[in-house]
């Protein structure tokens, strides 16, 4: 295949150069040497070796016609490309003197470069956090992630630093930096190297903004942002020569270094350092294109997700609710199913995760055996987050054509957000009909600080682990250490329900109390509420049940087993298990606290549709706001150490 050049450049090349023969040759202005021994370039189709007599081999012989190819090319284009130094105040740093005014002007607009992009770097590295160390969004949508990949790839092409650096490096030999400036080589070298600086910091800053965007304005705009700082030394350069800054600074910007016209490395020369600048091209490309689908890879795989949650639902109610398999409508409280959940492997819904309810028992450890749980997850075909469980519907005969693919029970605002922790504003509930005013606490289960675990502990492997003498609990520390015993205003007392390691049985974050103490005719309390009467092997037991406390009445509890107890508080659900139903004889005011001291009771009365969802409330307590519960101080000396007592036993 004939070379580009034609014949009519070819020989004005050669006429320029002259007949070098084997005794080499100089051209004219630039310093370029070529020495061709006793080969002689014939022209851009190749050349002869008069030396080996055509003895080499085929392979040597087209792998030398090539070289001498690439070389009459290159000294070709060398006469046609001048090489004058960059018009940037970088290059002040070697053409000026160490002292001068413009050299400190150069060193001023260096720091301002790095100044702003090494605070860029910061910024973008501080978003992150264990787990998530660059600080990337869970997941991002297709048309982001196409612009994330076009991003990378424009300022991989259009960055200036590391070409003119490199550039620098490879053309311009130290000969003639000697000659024609008469300063130091090693302080060109050193301009050029701080071009490389710079290029690198700038690239670093556009990839971590360009994952850590979530939408593609936001994206472009960093970038634009970012290439204005990289254009500061361009700027102030110009700002110099046009005599904005003074005298001094423009006769130094427009001085005759920026118009000597610089010699080239010979080819031969510059060869190897021109397969290095291809190499860092490509090692650039590799890393930052990869870097960005390995981001990609894990966003899609969850791995940024945030794994385990709280929810928190409020007092809405719906009295009439439908549970598939069952004719009785049931009441359905929305807290019963606050507590923990989680995101079961890698299972997604509309590229989110999909969170299941844990258990009540002992803090949400450990999926349900026996029960269904309820689900939180993305709908696409509502653009929201809904929670819904497969057992509860809005109809006796199944959900509407509309809402079939989608049987919510809450409804969050509309929202593409990936992750659930970004989702704001109130929720719809439904309760019969929609009510739109549903407050929704949603938190993640994992800290980053201690100051997430309210400093009441330590934040160890994006777990709180409490302090003993803070004499806190939960999740997050944030909850007081439960009183051992308590004493309630009817003259009852009451104490925790342990197991037999002494740690007392848990649902919903909170301690399961059983009354102690009975009079002498199985009675609770004195006078006009001694109402309530309990038989030798009966129980009672104060359980919470996501907002409220219910005082449940168990005919022959003493009786029951241990492990028959120990598994139904593993199971335990307040709505599946009906913690209110005809057993319960006294019930709370709703509250979040870690035990029921401080919070007013109420002895259940009669019920039925005219009274609500809980029945006449009679107060336990006089004034309202009062409370019926106390603790016993002498009991309060326990500690619970890392989650509840386990020194003793004896806390009745």
């Amino acid at each position: 295949m004939d070379d580009p050049l034609n014949d009519a450049e070819a020989a004005k090349a050669a006429l320029e150069f002259g007949a070098g023969g084997a005794t080499g040759w100089r051209s004219r202005g630039s310093g370029v040497v070529f020495r061709h021994s006793a080969r002689a370039v014939d022209g851009p189709d190749g050349g002869t070796d008069a030396s080996n007599g055509g003895a080499e081999s085929g392979g040597d012989a087209a792998a030398k016609k090539e070289d001498a190819k690439d070389e009459f090319r290159s000294t070709v284009v060398d006469q046609q490309d001048k090489i004058l130094l960059p018009q940037s105040t970088h290059s002040l740093l070697f053409t000026e003197r160490v002292c001068s005014l413009p050299f400190f002007f150069a060193i001023f607009v260096l720091f301002v470069s790095f100044a702003c992009l090494g605070l860029a770097l910061w910024d973008n590295l501080s978003v992150g956090y264990p787990g998530n160390p660059l600080g990337v969004p869970v997941n991002v949508s297709e048309q982001v992630r196409a612009a994330q990949f076009l991003s990378v790839l424009v300022a991989l092409t259009m960055e200036e630093e590391i070409p003119t650096g490199s550039y620098m490096l490879r053309m311009i030999p130290r000969s003639s930096v000697r000659e024609k400036l008469g300063v130091s080589y090693g302080k060109f070298v050193f301009s050029a190297l701080l071009r490389l600086t710079i290029g690198y910091l700038l690239l670093l800053n556009v990839w971590l903004s360009v994952v850590q965007s979530d939408r593609v304005l936001d994206m472009f705009y960093d970038m634009l942002a970012l290439g204005f700082l990289s254009q500061c030394d361009d700027i102030a350069f110009k700002l110099a020569k046009y005599d904005v800054l003074g005298k001094t600074l423009r006769n130094a910007c427009a001085g005759p270094s920026f118009h000597v016209e610089f010699s080239k490395k010979p080819y031969y020369f510059r060869k190897k350092m021109t397969i290095f600048v291809k190499l860092l091209y490509i090692f650039n490309l590799l890393v930052f294109m990869g870097g960005t689908v390995a981001i990609a890879a894990l966003q899609r795989r969850g791995r940024f997700q945030i794994g385990s949650v709280t929810v928190t639902f409020g007092e809405q109610i719906w009295e009439h609710a439908l549970v598939e398999g069952s004719e009785q409508e049931e009441v359905l409280v929305y807290s019963y199913f606050s507590g923990v959940y989680e995101q079961e492997g890698s299972q997604t819904q509309d590229g989110r995760p999909i969170y299941r309810e844990m258990r009540k028992f002992d803090g949400g450890k450990g999926a349900f055996e026996e029960k269904v749980p309820a689900e939180i997850k993305y709908c696409k075909s509502e653009s929201a987050w809904v929670f819904t469980h497969p057992y509860i519907r809005k109809s006796r005969g199944g959900e509407t054509i509309e809402d079939s693919d989608c049987p919510w029970l809450l409804r969050s605002p509309e929202t593409d957000a990936y992750n659930l922790l970004e989702v704001s504003g109130l929720w719809e509930i439904w309760v019969g009909v929609i009510n739109k005013n549903a407050q929704v606490l949603i938190t993640s289960n994992l800290c980053k600080d201690n100051t997430d675990c309210n400093l009441n502990g330590q934040c160890v492997d994006q777990k709180c682990q409490c302090d003993k003498n803070s004499r806190h609990i939960g999740l997050h520390c944030e909850l007081e250490e439960p009183c051992p015993r308590i004493l309630g205003s009817l003259s009852d007392s009451w104490a925790l329900m342990l197991r037999p390691d002494c740690s007392p049985l848990v649902a919903y974050g909170r301690p399961v109390y059983t009354l102690t103490n009975i009079d002498d005719e199985h009675r609770v309390g004195t006078g006009n509420d001694a109402n309530i009467t309990i038989g030798d092997s009966d129980e009672i037991n104060l359980v919470y049940s996501g907002s409220r406390w219910f005082g449940a009445f168990i005919v022959d509890g003493k009786t029951m087993p241990l492990e028959f107890k120990l598994q139904f508080a593993r199971e335990y659900h307040a709505f599946w298990d009906r913690s209110f139903d005809e057993r319960t004889i006294i019930i709370s005011d709703p509250t979040t606290r870690s035990y029921p001291v401080g919070v007013d009771f109420f002895l259940v009365g009669e019920r039925g549709p005219q009274f609500g969802p809980f029945g006449v409330m009679h107060p336990l307590q006089e004034p309202p706001g009062r409370g019926m519960f106390s603790c016993v101080d002498n009991a309060t000396s326990q500690s619970f150490g890392g989650g509840f007592l386990n020194t003793s036993c004896n806390y009745a």
